[in-house]
């Protein structure tokens, strides 16, 4: 197992490692989607966007990507190539080409559409609010808002020499390899926030799926419990009970010393509350009772194999740059192989111990207070001063605005309140309405047009102008008649998926699919009863199945166009 070497380049931290694949190169930067602000969402992707735009005509492979704390330019090719790229993705990150912004700004928002939410999205919302580690949560916002002076003193204060660091696989470092970059200061990681009174805690969402995230010290212990968990969920949910398709278990360094164990099952919605009692079974066995030294040597053995690998010190790289970044110490394949070999069952039931005392569990409706988890804040305890406005006709929120922040309170009189203090960000749409969020996640939308005496500009003066962040177009879920507090149950969809295809235009669609595909399924069945049709079983179900899941999409679209006309 080959060791890893550091040296500089230009001043930069450079850790070199051989490999047996190809020659490649990454530049890391220590800033990410934690380092931004929910107004400003998205500046580091835009940055990043902007920095590689001139070299997209390249023959070798290059790419960009922004994480939560590090953003990293890579390239794979000959010495030729790794030198081409840094010197010019480094010399337009020392002058943007702010030019390009329109158009970045529509890649960026056609990529966030074809990427759509995975389902786990959320977690980090309901730990972390509107802030730091949790805005990975929301969409990029912040795009229609970024001047390009925001662009130039967002490249200039974080992608610089000294908060950079550049990894190599190969044989050592390309001759005439130069970094064009200015000089900076390291910057620290983001500091963690916290929405959670208290834990365990859960919150339902709005589909069948299970989660949970827990923060953990970082340790070979946690990546040995990590596989554990893999292996447990992986037998109970999908060996023996047939209800998963997917378990899937993350272990991520947060670059704090922390690390964010997160672990999901997939469900079928008949399936729900079964999947969700086998997973919170397994976190509490783990829990309850170390795991034999069998089983541990098993999951400790697979890590093992996975830090032993071929070509281990080269895949480790962008891992130690990271870590080199953030100030913790350098390791190697050779030493992290050793410390993994020598965990104990001891030691990961300590970690089954972290987990159980940090986790936020995302379950199916219903929730897991049968499992002693506390339901996450879903409102305000107060909220805030100034008289109420009362929609004209009713039918919605009263809402207060105060020069400390507004509140909307429903007929069942939950609570949703954003002190202008503590907001962080005010979507301001075109047809008047203001969406305004505050750090703690929760969210209070305003129609001024519903209330005779209510007029947007209440609420604009009293928040900083950076913070207010106009829209090109309404998000689709902050209706009228939300209840003030479901939006921080679910995310607000990007305003320009309405852009692309309007309400009425998926209803529509999905309307006539539904039509389609439903009239073909009875017409084959109807032709298999009269005997006039082949008898295909298989064919016949996978048709009613998509005809319900088509028909299910419809009454879904328009129950929300209804609710939004």
């Amino acid at each position: 197992m080959s060791a890893m070497i550091r040296t500089e380049v230009d001043g930069v931290p450079t850790l070199v490692a051989p490999t047996v694949g190809p020659r490649r190169a990454g530049l890391v930067f220590r800033v990410g989607q934690a380092d931004e602000t929910l107004a400003r969402r998205g500046i580091t992707h835009l940055v990043e966007h902007l920095a590689l735009h001139p070299i997209g005509g390249s023959a070798y492979h290059h790419n960009g990507s922004t994480g939560l704390t590090a953003t990293t330019f890579y390239v794979q090719g000959d010495d030729g190539d790794i030198v081409d790229f840094l010197a010019r993705v480094t010399r337009s990150l020392t002058e943007p080409d702010t030019g390009r912004l329109p158009a970045e700004r529509d890649v960026l928002r056609t990529e966030e559409h074809g990427r759509g939410t995975g389902p786990t999205r959320d977690l980090p919302l309901w730990r972390y609010g509107a802030q730091g580690y949790g805005l990975v949560s929301y969409p990029e916002w912040g795009l229609h808002a970024i001047t390009p002076d925001d662009v130039r003193a967002w490249a200039a204060a974080h992608f610089t020499l000294d908060n950079a660091v550049l990894w190599i696989a190969g044989d050592g470092v390309p001759a005439g390899l130069r970094l064009h970059l200015p000089s900076g200061r390291r910057l620290p990681v983001p500091a963690a926030t916290s929405t959670l009174p208290v834990a365990p805690a859960f919150f339902a969402s709005g589909g069948p799926h299970t989660a949970v995230d827990a923060v953990v010290p970082e340790s070979p212990a946690a990546l040995v419990y990590a596989h554990l968990l893999q292996r447990r969920l992986h037998r109970s949910l999908r060996l023996e009970g047939g209800l998963s398709y997917t378990t899937a278990v993350e272990y991520a360094e947060r670059g704090d010393g922390q690390a964010v164990l997160s672990a999901y099952a997939d469900a079928l919605p008949d399936k729900q509350g079964a999947v969700l009692g086998g997973f919170v079974d397994v976190l509490a066995g783990l829990f309850a009772v170390p795991a034999a030294d069998a089983e541990v040597a098993t999951a400790r053995a697979t890590a093992v194999r996975e830090a032993a690998a071929p070509d281990a010190a080269a895949n480790e790289l962008p891992t130690q740059a990271f870590r080199l970044l953030t100030g913790r110490p350098l390791g190697d394949a050779a030493s992290e192989v050793e410390e993994l070999r020598a965990v104990t069952a001891e030691a990961a039931h300590e970690v089954a111990r972290a987990v159980r005392a940090t986790a936020l569990l995302m379950t199916p409706p219903g929730g897991a207070q049968w499992a002693g988890y506390t339901q996450a804040p879903i409102a305000s305890e107060t909220r805030a001063g100034g008289r109420g406005h009362v929609p004209v006709g009713g039918g919605g929120p009263t809402i207060h605005v105060g020069d400390d922040g507004v509140s909307a309170v429903d007929t069942d009189g939950k609570i949703a309140t954003v002190r202008f203090a503590e907001c962080a960000a005010v979507l301001v749409n075109p047809d008047g309405s203001r969406v305004v969020i505050g750090h703690d996640g929760m969210v209070v939308v305003v129609e001024p047009a519903r209330y005779a005496d209510l007029h947007a500009g209440t609420i604009d003066r009293r928040v900083p102008a950076e913070l207010l962040v106009p829209m090109p177009g309404r998000p689709s879920e902050s209706s009228p008649e939300s209840a003030p507090v479901s939006a921080r149950r679910r995310r607000l969809v990007p305003a320009w998926r309405d852009w692309l295809m309007p309400a009425w235009l998926r209803v529509g669609a999905l309307g006539l699919v539904t039509v389609v595909v439903g009239g073909a399924a009875l017409a084959y069945t109807v032709g298999m009863i009269a005997g006039v049709a082949q008898v295909r079983v298989l064919g016949l179900i996978g048709g009613w199945l998509i005809a319900g899941w088509v028909g299910r999409a419809f009454l879904r679209a328009w129950s929300a166009q209804r609710a939004g006309s």
